[in-house]
């Protein structure tokens, strides 16, 4: 999973990462304001104290403390006023007036908040159900407290002794109170107890609230560095690095290649630079070759450049080409390749490499192709036509040549071929299941001995040997200066495998995709100086596999040759 999301983010676009960074920093943003705002008006309501409970219930809470405390007082100036003799009644008479006006004030209080029904100060509304049932309970024992202590009043007042001595039998009025008093205090309690819950609840919102303003101040501050890793993952390191190539390009380091894995954008700036990059290769190439085509100082060497140089690669519906040839030395080469369309309308690759290097190289060079063109229009069999060239070196007893020679039908995919011990031409798909990306379907392995004058009258030296391309192949055919490529003070070679890896990396094998880069892994390898001539031809039928499986058709057009 996280290779597929690496590779879901190399190729998302930065401009698309910004703005996705962007908007979500502004979904954050509003969320933050949001929060804040809240946070703001919230700020200002607890600027003033904030009741726990409401007005009413507050006043009520008030009404009923003040009617337990009268009731006390009540019960207090009536129990003095029974007891009271004839010089201090008037006096006592009085207080009990006094005492029982104020707690008949609270109790019609009290009897007004029951009778409510209006929203929100109805007590069954703002209070619940238990406050009324305790409420009319309590009401219900102040009437009859109220009844008993009126019952005795008026035998005192009668100077009734023996119905005052009565009604004092069994503390009526004193059991009224007890339960009175008793069932006020069950209501203070059910009141505190309400009490005592908003205060937990406003307690609980408070730390919620400041909860909140923890957490909005968290996630700001985890918003900078977030946003300062993105940009440097993205833009800062990226640019770092192509820097860092850049730098090593301009202090003369021209085998690295430069990539960039990363957005897009980037991405495309570092292969406009890796581009670069080997257009100054091919220059400093070119101009080494120029100077050494000057230390050859032979105007001849132009001609037989010429004479060697591949027709152009013929348009075949169905197939695609490419091909390339880059000297060791100077501008004349001992390899030779060319793609020669066939009077029965299959065509001919060969590809050749005369032993040395210079004019006389070329010279030789040119005789062999003219012969090998010469026998496959007469009688288009590979191993006829190297029979034939052979005879060049009836008069070269110190030269040699491989040479292969690949008759194609474009329509079958069929192919026939003659080795002369050159190294195998390969036929290559497209294959992610194997090591590397690229599977060999086949070796065009040798089917005779080098060109030479050793076997110039032995009948039947060279012979045929048929095999087939199916769609999606590719028929390679390279001289071993392309294997052979080693850094200077080395012996180990590049090999197939080399060039074969550097292969699977392509993101489409295509033939100029192909060639380029066999080509660049070639030169890279051997720190950027070739050995020997390297000559390549590609051919690809029907279609060609991206690394995602892709197929990619070729209409019938060919790839520009270098």
């Amino acid at each position: 999973m996280t290779r597929t999301w690496h590779r879901l983010m190399t190729r998302t676009s930065l401009q698309r990462r910004v703005s996705v960074m962007g908007l979500s920093f502004l979904v954050v943003v509003l969320v933050l304001t949001l929060v804040l705002a809240w946070s703001l008006i919230a700020s200002a309501v607890q600027s003033q104290p904030r009741p726990v409970e409401s007005e009413f219930e507050g006043g009520f809470r008030t009404r009923v403390s003040a009617f337990q405390d009268d009731l006390v007082a009540a019960q207090t100036a009536h129990q003095l006023y029974i007891t009271s003799d004839t010089a201090s009644f008037p006096g006592r008479t009085a207080d009990r007036e006094a005492a029982l006006e104020k707690y008949d004030r609270d109790r019609a209080a009290l009897v007004s908040d029951l009778s409510r029904k209006d929203p929100p100060d109805a007590v069954l509304t703002t209070l619940g159900t238990k406050v009324p049932r305790q409420l009319a309970v309590v009401l219900d024992q102040a009437a009859q407290w109220r009844q008993v202590i009126d019952t005795q009043a008026g035998f005192k007042q009668r100077a009734d002794q023996a119905g005052l001595s009565g009604s004092i039998v069994n503390a009526p009025a004193a059991a009224a109170f007890s339960s009175l008093y008793g069932d006020l205090e069950a209501l203070r309690t059910t009141l505190d107890d309400r009490r005592s819950t908003a205060v937990r609840e406003f307690r609980g919102e408070r730390n919620q609230f400041r909860y909140v303003q923890f957490l909005v101040a968290a996630i700001a501050l985890l918003l900078v560095p977030l946003a300062l890793y993105l940009v440097r993952r993205w833009v800062i390191h990226p640019l770092g690095s192509l820097s860092e190539q850049l730098v090593k390009v301009g202090e003369g380091d021209l085998q690295t290649p430069i990539a960039l894995p990363g957005p897009p954008e980037l991405a495309a700036v570092a292969a406009s630079a890796e581009m670069m990059r080997k257009r100054i290769l091919d220059e400093l190439a070119d101009a080494v070759s120029a100077r050494e085509a000057l230390k050859q100082g032979q105007p001849l060497v132009a001609e037989v450049r010429d004479q060697l140089s591949a027709h152009e690669l013929p348009v075949v519906v169905g197939w695609s080409s490419a091909a390339a040839l880059r000297p060791a030395e100077g501008l004349l080469a001992g390899d030779w390749y060319d793609v020669l369309p066939l009077p029965d309308g299959r065509f001919a690759v060969v590809v050749a490499d005369v032993s040395g290097h210079g004019a006389r190289a070329g010279i030789v060079a040119i005789q062999l192709k003219r012969l090998l063109e010469a026998a496959l229009h007469l009688s288009p069999e590979p191993d006829l036509a190297l029979a034939m060239a052979a005879r060049v070196f009836s008069d070269e007893a110190e030269r040699f040549a491989s040479c292969v020679v690949v008759v194609v039908d474009p329509d079958s995919g069929t192919v026939r071929y003659a080795n002369a011990g050159h190294p195998a031409p390969l036929v290559l798909r497209r294959d992610d299941s194997v090591a590397g990306g690229v599977r060999v379907v086949t070796e065009l392995e040798p089917t005779g001995p080098l060109l030479s004058w050793l076997h110039l009258d032995v009948p039947g030296s060279w012979h045929t040997e048929t095999a087939s391309m199916a769609p999606g192949s590719l028929l390679v055919v390279f001289t071993d200066g392309l294997t052979e490529a080693r850094p200077t003070g080395s012996t180990e070679e590049l090999g197939i495998e080399g060039v074969l890896a550097a292969l699977g990396e392509l993101p489409e094998l295509t033939p100029q995709a192909l060639v380029d880069e066999a080509l660049d892994v070639a030169r890279r390898y051997s720190g950027g100086r070739a050995r020997d001539d390297v000559t390549l031809v590609a051919l690809s039928r029907g279609s060609v596999l991206t690394s995602a499986g892709v197929p990619a058709m070729r209409d019938g057009t060919h790839e520009p040759h270098a």
